[in-house]
């Protein structure tokens, strides 16, 4: 059985449809499983054991490269196609593909459903991993507990010793879209105060991309940001002790490798989009989400403590 998944973008979003890979494996014994994904995040699923081949989709060249993928989908035939994105562009990738069973997940949007079957739309509203499975649960009948393969490929030795970081680290991943989810520099250069005069033996490291190294301007850290893939990330985070940033990619991928995880929540709906897999504290200004910066470095430091105990 070949089984197509198109969940193109973003990374936390796509971490948190993964477990739909494993549940087909579970259902359909031996399927093949291929994932349409933005060439941005083509590492993500490709260090997802459960997949089988992975499409990349160039989408900076815009209509050239809806159809250079489409291409791509075209060339096999499969049993079943599943939109998770929900989005028209994905409906329409998916409408035209050589698919016996097109389904979309519930929650579709810019009218997709139009398009494909929305399955158990009275679902939109649930948790997002919850919400993926529903889609393998519709095909089946089953249920499936969320489960999330990932192999470990990268070697990062020599990124550890170059950067001088000890086996005893916790790693700071602050830099999330738009300014609700954005904590504030200043609280994590606190944060990295209290931990070195609790912790003076700890190293701090911070986990970025290239447009983040330097912003958090701290003798506390040691900052590599825009110095690793996706793959090696992933490396870096299950050596950490604890992982500390908001509600983005990253630490959706530390919360999946069983990395305790403190997410600091800021306008982000919780109920949907919080973490389902692993170990992890949640803290959220639950009167205001927009006032992220009320949850104070005390309360997250707190909540480091129990993980580090």
């Amino acid at each position: 059985m070949k089984i197509l998944i198109v969940k193109p973008s973003s990374f936390g979003d796509i971490v948190q449809a993964l477990p739909c890979a494993n549940a087909l494996k579970q259902a359909y014994r031996g399927c093949q499983i291929t994932w349409v994904v933005f060439d941005d995040w083509k590492l993500l699923p490709k260090i997802c054991t459960d997949i089988d081949e992975v499409i990349t989709w160039n989408r900076k060249e815009n209509l050239k490269g809806f159809f250079d993928v489409l291409k791509k989908v075209r060339q096999t035939k499969y049993d079943i196609a599943i939109d998770l994105q929900g989005l028209l562009r994905s409906a329409i990738l998916t409408k035209f593909s050589k698919s016996k069973i097109k389904i979309g997940v519930p929650g579709m949007k810019e009218f997709s459903n139009i398009l494909i079957k929305e399955i158990y739309p009275q679902k939109s509203e649930i948790n997002a991993t919850l919400r993926n499975l529903e889609t393998v649960h519709y095909l089946t009948g089953q249920s499936f507990d969320p489960k999330v393969n990932i192999k470990i490929n990268a070697n990062v030795d020599n990124i550890i010793k170059d950067n001088k970081i000890l086996k005893n680290f916790i790693v700071f991943m602050p830099f999330a879209r738009g300014k609700d989810k954005d904590w504030g520099i200043l609280n994590y250069q606190k944060l990295s105060s209290l931990l070195k005069v609790k912790y003076p033996d700890l190293n701090i490291v911070v986990l970025g991309s290239n447009n983040d190294y330097g912003k958090i301007k701290s003798s506390n850290v040691i900052d590599l940001c825009g110095k690793t893939n996706i793959d090696e990330l992933a490396s870096i985070l299950v050596k950490s002790r604890v992982a500390v940033g908001a509600d983005t990619g990253p630490m959706h991928l530390a919360s999946v490798l069983s990395v305790p995880s403190v997410f600091i929540f800021g306008i982000s709906d919780i109920n949907e989009t919080a973490p389902h897999i692993g170990k992890f504290s949640l803290l959220i200004n639950e009167k205001k989400s927009k006032d992220i910066k009320s949850i104070s470095p005390d309360m997250v430091f707190d909540k480091i403590l129990k993980w580090i105990k």
